[in-house]
């Protein structure tokens, strides 16, 4: 929130640019707005009461319901352990068959991907009103660089002082899984290489890594949160808001 308040790269779009997009998204206002209304007025322990699905075959269709499907799956563990092995034992190499097959797909989807990437921004440019959303967007990149930068040695931080591991080390045995995240802009299709990383190159025992990197990529979103926050006050910039820290803070 200080960085992007401090550079204010919503700035940087013309009062022209910001009269065309006003018009271009005024449709999905009202839409928007009910949406953020109905989240105000949630109670506090809503996000427990959304957590558990009403119907899993739906929250498996459903990006935003990932959690769902993650507490179900626990569930579903729990109720795997308390039954003899020789029950479970089929259901288990069921879901052992069932991931590799999902991994491999993943690979599938991976190969043209770069393709898939280049089209949305081809896309994007040719719908552009201006040169100056450009200019926005960049300020914008750069605030979010900048976030992860000071993110990325946070981290090192951590690993450096919990874990007694050194950065160097850490960083070349990641890398891989990190370049396919910034290539693809997907925690799930980076999770196979981020399991294999750190497996094989971490140390981390295989029990461990299953467990925690899957709950990670939907829970863990760090970089989520940075690029939402910047987001948000990069849009009521380019529509004229003077917004504070402390504003956003409450304060």
């Amino acid at each position: 929130l200080i960085m992007v308040n401090t550079v204010k790269p919503g700035n940087s779009i013309s009062e022209e640019t910001r009269q065309e997009l006003v018009v271009t998204y005024q449709s999905n206002a009202a839409e928007k707005q009910a949406i953020a209304r109905k989240q105000k007025e949630a109670g506090p322990l809503q996000p427990l009461v959304d957590l558990v699905p009403d119907n899993i075959f739906k929250a498996t269709t459903d990006n935003g319901n990932m959690l769902q499907v993650i507490f179900f799956a626990l569930f579903f563990g729990i109720g795997l352990i308390l039954i003899p092995q020789e029950n479970s034992k089929p259901v288990k190499e069921f879901f052992d068959a069932f991931n590799e097959v999902i991994l491999k797909l993943i690979d599938l989807i991976m190969m043209v991907a770069p393709y898939g990437v280049f089209a949305l921004l081809a896309a994007l440019v040719v719908e552009s009103p201006s040169l100056d959303l450009f200019r926005a967007l960049g300020m914008y990149a750069l605030t979010l660089l900048t976030g992860l930068f000071l993110m990325v040695l946070f981290y090192l931080l951590l690993v450096r002082v919990f874990v007694k591991f050194k950065p160097k080390k850490f960083i070349e045995g990641i890398a891989p899984a990190q370049l396919l995240a910034f290539s693809t802009s997907s925690s799930a299709a980076t999770l196979p290489v981020t399991m294999e990383r750190v497996e094989e190159y971490l140390g981390v025992d295989e029990e461990v890594a299953s467990f925690v990197l899957p709950i990670g990529a939907t829970i863990n979103m760090d970089g989520t949160s940075l690029y939402q926050a910047v987001a948000a006050v990069f849009i009521a910039q380019a529509f004229g808001m003077d917004l504070s820290v402390g504003s956003q803070l409450g304060i």
